[in-house]
């Protein structure tokens, strides 16, 4: 029916959810500034809590038009602990390579890899993935995202030591197989 008003109890849920979601982008926001100032005056306290309003504002306009599509799987985050031993693993790789550069004089080389990646379609659950591969990957300490290849189905990783891909890239290799996505030419050039 053309000009009649939604639901009472719809509209109320939906400004309960953008009030929710409003508070925590406002709180992550908020710890985030205290992190990066670390300070408890107030004048920075008060910059803080209106920096965090906006932000959190012009996050949940951008939510509400539809423009970012980001759902990631709660199972998702059974990779943190992976992820955090692996940041430890690659500093001590890079320390080691960093004492055999400077002191024993030896030619340390990286690597750039092409991965299979099944890029996945337009919608939330695909961009959280390749949003969150992207951030997993580049946060170690080795390795980096050089490039997310749509058309060919491919992640561009570059080494700064080079070795073997990790648990996580090997499952974005399955992951891609599943799917019928396989490289012809899965070479490592050497940088």
């Amino acid at each position: 029916m053309a000009g009649s008003r939604p639901d009472p109890e719809v509209e109320e849920r939906t400004r309960q959810h953008h009030l929710l979601f409003w508070l925590a982008w406002w709180a992550s926001l908020f710890v985030g500034w205290l992190l990066l100032v670390d300070t408890f005056q107030w004048e920075e306290l008060l910059v803080g809590v209106g920096a965090a309003a906006i932000a959190a504002s012009v996050a949940v306009a951008v939510h509400r038009r539809g423009y970012i599509r980001f759902w990631p799987r709660a199972g998702w985050v059974r990779y943190v602990p992976y992820l955090a031993w692996t940041v430890v693993v690659d500093t001590g790789l890079l320390a080691v390579a960093l004492w055999r550069r400077v002191l024993l004089r030896e030619l340390v080389r990286g690597s750039t890899i092409r991965v299979p990646f099944y890029h996945g379609g337009d919608n939330g659950r695909d961009g959280a993935r390749r949003a969150l591969v992207n951030f997993s990957v580049s946060l170690t300490p080795n390795t980096f995202v050089l490039d997310i290849d749509p058309e060919g189905d491919t992640l561009l990783v570059h080494q700064l030591v080079s070795r073997p891909p990790d648990r996580l890239l090997e499952r974005q290799r399955q992951l891609a197989a599943q799917h019928g996505v396989t490289l012809r030419d899965d070479k490592r050039e050497d940088t």
